[in-house]
């Protein structure tokens, strides 16, 4: 793909992008946005958060893409339905590749700063390179970072916002996610890990919102949090804590 398309591309994608931003934060939405920012940043109950829309893209992309509802639908696919006519068919192209996404932990294996970073997801074992010009500043070989990846033809772009952490975290982080997805499969539950991984890409921010207020949980702990009222997921089998600083 020719330079002046990748950008044309990326044009697009930054003014669907904030359609989709728009539309989260409408005020019909407004309870089930409060509802879902209980689940993905497991508050406790009566836990205030200082809701931040411009800091909050890896959330409200979770919010749009994720958070379904019990027959599988998404905040994307009613964006779809009320804007069918208006869109055009590359941006309902790019909606479709969105809903594809997912958050997941990535490591840095390269970086050409102002251009793009080589990653490899720490869960699946997948090698690839993202176009990113902004992250690319931030980043180190070895750090981890917690963001979603877009994939249109054979280009990737980070989607929203990422966070990084020290590889340190990287041990304790995967083990408490494999943790779940394998009592999940204890429990009967039929669905392959990658599958999990974007059902429950809350998890990683569990455990990294954990991590930095100092409340990671050993399996010995009598008295764990317990996840946000209705969630189905177990947040007690925390990993220990790591003696690293993300």
């Amino acid at each position: 793909m020719q330079q002046q398309q990748i950008e044309g591309l990326k044009n697009l994608f930054g003014e669907l992008f904030a359609k989709l931003i728009g539309f989260a934060l409408e005020d019909e939405l407004m309870d089930d946005l409060g509802a879902s920012l209980e689940v993905f940043y497991n508050m406790e109950e009566g836990e205030e958060y200082e809701f931040n829309p411009s800091e909050e893209f890896l959330f409200l992309t979770w919010f749009i893409l994720d958070d379904t509802t019990a027959d599988g639908e998404s905040l994307m696919d009613e964006f779809l339905k009320r804007n069918s006519e208006t869109l055009s068919l590359q941006e309902k192209q790019v909606c479709e590749a969105l809903k594809e996404t997912r958050l997941t932990l990535l490591q840095v294996l390269d970086v050409k700063p102002k251009k793009s970073l080589t990653l490899k997801d720490v869960f699946l074992g997948e090698e690839f390179e993202v176009l990113e010009a902004v992250g690319s500043e931030d980043a180190a070989k070895g750090n981890l970072l917690f963001t979603r990846v877009l994939q249109i033809g054979e280009i990737r772009f980070l989607v929203g916002a990422g966070i990084f952490l020290d590889a340190l975290v990287l041990e304790p982080l995967t083990q408490f996610v494999t943790d779940q997805y394998r009592e999940e499969c204890e429990e009967g539950q039929k669905i392959s890990f990658k599958q999990f991984l974007k059902e429950n890409g809350e998890l990683i921010n569990w455990w990294i919102r954990a991590f930095e207020k100092g409340e990671i949980l050993g399996d010995d702990d009598e008295d764990p949090d317990q996840g946000p009222e209705g969630s189905d997921k177990d947040p007690d089998k925390q990993p220990e804590e790591p003696s690293g600083t993300a």
